[in-house]
C-alpha cells in the first residue's frame, strides 16, 4: 500500500464515525476491492449525516448484500429507526443477525434489545440474555453495563450476584 493510500485510509477511518454508527469501526481494507468498499461506506456515512438517507442506502445496500458487516449494521439501523425506509424491526433484526454472525458486537446488542422488547422477534428473555452476553463478551460497553445491572438487581432471569455485577461494571468502564 502506498503512503498516499495509507493516509487516505486513515482519513476515511476518521470520517466514518458518526452518531448512529459511533461505536462501529470503519471497515478494514483486506483485499483490493476493500478500498472501494471503504470509500463507499464513507460516502454513505457522509450522506446519512446529511440526512440523505436514500443516497446512504444506495451506497450501503450493495456492500451489505456482499457481506460487509458495517454496512449490514448500518442498513439494520436505518430500518430500526425508519430513516429513509419504512420502519421495520423484523428487517432490522435480519440485517443485524447477518453482521452478528460474524461477531459484530453492536449488532449482537441490537438483537438482544429486540428479544428483550419483542421488536422484530418474539419477546424471549433467555434469548435476549444470550445475545447480551455475546455482545458483552465482544466488548460492547452498553451490553456490559446492562449485564452488570442485571446481575446487580437479579433481572433477566439471573440471580443477584454482586461479584459478577462488579466484574461487568469494571469491564464497561475499563475500555477492554
Amino acid at each position: 500500500m502506498t503512503k498516499s493510500n495509507l493516509i487516505a485510509l486513515g482519513f476515511v477511518c476518521c470520517l466514518c464515525s458518526f452518531p448512529v454508527m459511533a461505536d462501529t469501526p470503519a471497515p478494514a481494507a483486506k483485499e483490493h476491492s476493500a478500498p472501494v468498499a471503504v470509500d463507499k461506506f464513507r460516502l454513505g456515512s457522509k450522506a446519512y449525516q446529511a440526512g440523505q438517507y436514500a443516497r446512504a442506502r444506495e451506497l450501503w445496500q450493495p456492500l451489505a448484500e456482499n457481506g460487509n458487516i458495517h454496512a449490514q449494521y448500518a442498513i439494520g439501523r436505518m430500518h430500526e429507526k425508519g430513516n429513509g425506509v419504512e420502519r421495520n424491526f423484523e428487517t432490522a433484526i435480519s440485517w443485524y443477525r447477518k453482521a452478528a454472525e460474524h461477531g459484530h458486537a453492536d449488532s449482537e446488542y441490537r438483537i438482544a434489545v429486540g428479544y428483550a422488547y419483542g421488536l422484530g422477534v418474539k419477546r424471549d428473555e433467555a434469548e435476549g440474555l444470550a445475545w447480551l452476553r455475546r455482545a458483552a463478551n465482544h466488548g460492547q460497553k452498553r451490553a456490559q453495563k446492562v449485564l452488570a445491572q442485571a446481575y446487580e438487581e437479579g433481572r433477566l432471569g439471573l440471580k443477584a450476584d454482586p461479584e459478577l455485577a462488579k466484574y461487568w461494571y469494571d469491564k464497561a468502564g475499563s475500555g477492554s
